[in-house]
């Protein structure tokens, strides 16, 4: 992927070339010219439009109600899973070093990326720019925020509804697979529910997932 491919991915052109270059640069590139300051940016800048979002489409959300959904819409993982929609792992510049990294560090690292994109677009493109690209990337997540239970990453709210009906907490067991994806499994009631993901973290909380929306599970 190229630069003009992501830009027509998330709708918006750079006007500072900079500022995009910078963005994707990590620390371990360059140490002296890097992304960690529009990351620091960038993560005051997301929580500020989703807070500003909540506030002003649901204005029967307590302000408890409202922390947890931002809360839910800006933490780590959630934030890994916007990186991987807009591919912005394929822009991303590391040292040679880098390039065989463990999940959790590749899961921080593109959680930073995003971030300091958010932060580039806002000082590129000012406020309006910067919501007008949250909303597009977050427009399907914005739909979801009806229930309490969708404020809840699917693994502890998967660990809640067994725990309430006096069973075990679930049993995960993940392998890698050949084609460098993870395959987590979970045995309930001698019944195997299995799902894959791009990393260890989400084959996990997708295999929860699908035992949440079982009926059995939500009577």
């Amino acid at each position: 992927m190229n630069q003009s491919d992501f830009e027509l991915l998330i709708d918006y052109s750079f006007n500072n070339q900079e500022l995009f270059d910078i963005a994707i640069q990590h620390k371990s590139f360059n140490k002296a010219i890097n992304n960690e300051r529009l990351e620091f940016l960038g993560d005051s800048i997301l929580n500020a439009i989703i807070a500003e979002y909540l506030y002003l489409n649901y204005p029967n959300f307590q302000e408890g109600r409202l922390t947890r959904a931002r809360a839910s819409l800006v933490k780590g993982n959630f934030l890994t899973d916007k990186a991987n929609e807009i591919q912005l792992e394929k822009l991303i510049k590391l040292s040679k070093g880098m390039e065989n990294l463990s999940d959790d560090r590749k899961f921080s690292l593109l959680e930073g990326a995003f971030e300091a994109l958010i932060g580039a677009v806002f000082i590129d493109g000012g406020w309006d720019n910067v919501k007008q690209v949250i909303y597009k990337v977050y427009k399907d997540d914005f739909k979801n925020l009806m229930q309490d239970d969708d404020f809840k990453d699917s693994k502890s709210l998967l660990q809640e509804k067994m725990q309430a009906k006096g069973m075990n907490p679930p049993v995960y067991k993940t392998i890698e697979l050949a084609d460098k994806k993870f395959q987590s499994s979970v045995n309930i009631n001698d019944v195997e529910y299995c799902a894959d993901g791009k990393t260890k973290k989400s084959a996990e909380a997708n295999v929860a997932k699908i035992i949440v929306e079982k009926e059995s599970l939500n009577r």
